[in-house]
């Protein structure tokens, strides 16, 4: 006699970690202008393991949907199918819908969430046994995680990485009159100011600007500069330079305190570091003279241990060959101007006449780099961005100042001699001038100011900086013939 045992196979609960396949070509590419392939590689392999742990604790049973190369995540030992169709949208749908005729409940999440816990997943699986559909939304308007008991299309037809994209689902839910509950809002990592603020955990972060050499970030009274290159050739060490630099400056009263640096961060893989906010505006050249006086007299007659800084004995033979090393940038190129290098190498004539052996007669801190937007206006006025504080002389600031590729690189202003003039009448009353110098650091910071833009502009045409196009206009206009034929003038005082 045959016995026949009926064999209840009870449905399962199904896991989905939706990833990439990561590698070095395809990893967070909103910030390949930030990081380098090794380091968002590096970011992605973190955020997959560390979020591959949590999952494992809930025991789960869990499937791996990847896009890529099988390969890149065999170091994940688990099921493994490859996402299937023609957008995101239909990825996710078909994932999810592949498991649930085989299970009471789906929950689907994605690789890229940085305060992901094993409780949010084990919540969204019970929050399924009263309502249709669990959502974790993610800051910028997206979502996480999504689960789900029945096969409803609430997913295609709808436009993906934008701050949209959770409405429009909760939408879908809606038109097929079901129910549905948000769980606590995830951060995912999309971008910078997703990984700065999840490095703080705090969504209140703000840019204040990006540049080529750092990134700056506002979390309320504080700010959180990364360092992306150095212009002074202390690479790995450039930040630490100027967290040093700024707590000798905290002296003067007139530079932001400074409060933290980090080598690195759990999540940056850069160093930062965190100083005071201060509430104001940019200089005005037409009112604000005074005050700017003020504030670099203050940094010039600072008396500090000078060995923690650069220190250019023969500052006009340093910046010369700073001169040639950005110039030669541009010679090589091969889509360069040659009457522009023609000029440049005129200018070049000029500087090396007059001079490049004299020593520093009276040395102080100088910041080197001083456009109106380094000058904080309002009720505490400070100087910001001191990422090339060297000894030097007062007079090589004075006159990057008030040269025209700084005047003019942030504004439209391009000051007069007597403009000029005026204000080191105003800065004499704190600190004595040699205007014999003077006048040969405005022709040095011409062509400073030049020669960098002829670096920096093969640098933008081979994308190698962070394209801002305001930049990018101003370097073309200094390159000008009409801008360079202005500059002259400061050349002509030492002609023969």
């Amino acid at each position: 006699m045959a016995i026949f045992f009926k064999i209840n196979r009870e449905k399962m609960d199904k896991l989905i970690f939706f990833t990439k396949a990561p590698n070095l070509n395809n990893c967070k590419t909103r910030m390949s202008n930030f990081l380098s392939p090794k380091e968002r590689y590096e970011l992605m392999l973190t955020l997959i393991n560390e979020n591959y742990k949590k999952i494992k604790r809930t025991n789960k049973d869990l499937i791996i949907y990847y896009d890529g190369d099988i390969k890149d995540i065999e170091f994940l030992n688990e099921k493994k199918h490859r996402q299937n169709g023609t957008d995101l949208g239909y990825k996710m749908r078909n994932a999810i819908f592949d498991h649930l005729d085989g299970a009471n409940k789906v929950v689907l999440l994605g690789s890229d969430l940085a305060n992901l816990e094993s409780s949010h997943i084990i919540d969204a699986f019970k929050k399924l046994d009263d309502y249709d559909f669990v959502i974790s939304p993610t800051f910028d308007g997206g979502f996480g995680l999504i689960g789900m008991k029945e096969k409803f299309d609430i997913f295609t037809g709808i436009e993906y990485s934008n701050e949209s994209v959770l409405n429009n689902i909760i939408e879908k839910i809606k038109s097929f009159n079901k129910s549905y509950y948000l769980l606590p809002r995830i951060r995912d990592i999309d971008n910078m100011q997703d990984l700065v603020a999840c490095e703080f955990s705090d969504d209140s972060v703000k840019l204040l600007g990006a540049g080529e050499y750092n990134l700056n970030y506002r979390l309320d009274d504080k700010v959180i500069r990364i360092n992306l290159a150095s212009q002074i050739n202390l690479a790995g060490k450039q930040l630490k330079y100027e967290y040093d630099a700024l707590k000798t400056l905290e002296k003067s009263e007139v530079t932001p305190k400074v409060f933290d640096y980090y080598d690195m961060g759990r999540l940056i893989p850069k160093s930062f570091l965190t100083m005071e906010y201060v509430e104001g505006q940019a200089l005005d050249y037409s009112k604000d003279m005074e005050i700017a006086a003020k504030l670099l007299s203050s940094v010039h007659n600072l008396k500090a241990d000078f060995s923690k800084f650069i220190y250019a004995k023969k500052p006009f033979q340093a910046m010369y060959d700073e001169f040639v090393s950005m110039f030669s940038h541009y010679q090589a190129f091969e889509k360069k101007d040659r009457n522009v290098e023609e000029k440049i190498l005129y200018f070049l004539t000029f500087a090396k006449k007059s001079g490049l052996d004299e020593n520093i007669s009276n040395p102080c801190i100088i910041n080197t780099e001083l456009n109106n937007r380094n000058f904080i206006i309002g009720e505490k006025s400070v100087i910001i961005d001191w990422e090339k504080p060297i000894i030097g002389e007062c007079e090589q600031d004075l006159a990057h100042f008030l040269v025209p590729t700084t005047t003019n690189w942030k504004t439209d202003t391009i000051l007069s001699e007597d403009e000029m003039l005026e204000f080191l009448k105003i800065y004499e009353k704190y600190r004595k001038i040699d205007y014999n110098k003077f006048y040969k650091y405005l022709m040095f910071n011409s062509l400073r100011g030049v020669t960098w833009c002829s670096m920096a502009k093969v640098q933008y045409e081979e994308d190698r900086f962070i394209k801002n196009a305001d930049t990018y206009n101003k370097i073309n206009k200094f390159l000008s013939y009409d801008f360079l034929n202005m500059l002259e003038k400061f050349y002509r005082r030492f002609d023969g």
